[in-house]
């Protein structure tokens, strides 16, 4: 009876769910272009880091998933990454636009003009001095340039690496919304790109964004009519 009982609000709850940054591309381009001032001898580290947001942006992968690419893991004539490592074990194969095919062939003769012709195993980033670059190397490489955006996110302090994951499930979403697209219908074709084990997972990824508020509010005046 004198046992002293724990609050439940303690601790937090693990599983809540902050709510995400979405980027405008504005804000990733600026993110980009920030990048060639970070310190970087040879260069490697900024052109680097500036390349891997552009591949977060464009196809939402995990943070830790581009350090974990190889030379053989990204196929510059079918224009697909292989993603090995990845949460639950579950490899893929990820489709990427032409133009971003063409950034990372750009990057890839860029790094063996610096560095020399690497072998199939080899890492296909790098940061300075030529070594394969690593997760809490491209954290910490973010640190630096996140501010310059201003970016005021809820419920966390700084915008994360992982929002960009967020970014574009949104706004796949929101194009499809936009091109008339039964997105309950194609949901499965988006989880199965970034990974996820079930569509429910994807969920965790989408918010009612001004722009998906905006066509929601559309559709349904067109439907239901917006006049009274």
């Amino acid at each position: 009876t004198e046992a002293e009982i724990i609050h439940t609000l303690i601790y937090k709850n693990v599983h809540d769910r902050p709510t995400p940054y979405i980027y405008s591309e504005i804000e990733t381009l600026q993110l980009m272009e920030e990048c060639k001032k970070l310190h970087s001898s040879d260069g490697i580290r900024a052109y680097t880091i500036e390349i891997i947001i552009g591949l977060l942006w464009s196809t939402g992968l995990r943070p830790s998933e581009p350090t974990k690419l190889t030379v053989t893991d990204v196929d510059l004539i079918q224009n697909i990454l292989h993603i090995r490592e990845t949460k639950f074990s579950k490899e893929r194969f990820v489709p990427v636009d032409e133009t971003v095919a063409e950034k990372l062939l750009n990057y890839k003769l860029w790094i063996s003009n610096k560095l020399g012709p690497n072998r199939p195993t080899d890492a296909f980033f790098y940061t300075t001095g030529g070594i394969p670059l690593k997760k809490s190397a491209l954290s910490y490489a973010f640190k630096l340039i996140r501010t310059c955006i201003r970016a005021t996110p809820i419920g966390y302090p700084y915008v994360r690496l992982y929002d960009f994951r967020h970014t574009m499930a949104c706004n796949t979403i929101r194009r499809w919304s936009e091109q008339g697209i039964d997105v309950n219908t194609k949901l499965h074709v988006l989880s199965t790109y970034m990974g996820h084990v079930k569509p429910a997972d994807t969920y965790w990824y989408l918010s009612a964004t001004p722009e998906m508020l905006g066509l929601s509010c559309l559709k349904y005046e067109t439907h239901f009519g917006g006049s009274l």
